[in-house]
């Protein structure tokens, strides 16, 4: 890290070099312990129609890119698209709105993988969100 690591109130670490199988089982993983866990016993989602969160606050970054000279993993385009669609499907499931914001990604020489993934983040909300909606709208 560039300077000294903050602590939240949920930190999980990937081995250095991890692909897409790990970091996505692992991302599952911690998405349905996230999904399960009564928050507050008297306002568990599914209770009169309440909810655990008020937004989503979806820090999408991509450093995680294989070809991101900063960052540790080694995570393909495709594994960072599910990535992205395992968070639009949560916070669907979790009926709170989804704040995105680009984080992370650093260019070796070729900018054009990292572009793409961080374009990809927005262009992929853009088409689930108007395939749910669409969805929506037809009933």
């Amino acid at each position: 890290y560039f300077s000294k690591k903050e602590e939240s109130d949920l930190d999980i670490e990937l081995p250095a070099g991890c692909t897409d199988d790990t970091y996505l089982s692992t991302l599952k993983h911690w998405l349905r312990r996230i999904e399960e866990h009564p928050f507050d016993d008297n306002n568990e989602q599914g209770k009169q129609g309440q909810k655990p969160f008020d937004f989503i606050f979806y820090q999408a970054g991509v450093d995680i890119h294989k070809d991101d000279r900063l960052g540790r993993l080694s995570i393909s385009q495709e594994g960072i698209s599910k990535r992205n669609h395992l968070v639009f499907d949560f916070a669907i499931r979790m009926r709170a709105p989804l704040v995105i914001c680009m984080g992370g990604g650093y260019p070796r020489d070729d900018w054009a993988p990292i572009l793409n993934a961080h374009a990809g983040v927005y262009i992929e909300a853009h088409q689930y969100l108007s395939s749910v909606l669409e969805e929506a709208w037809s009933y």
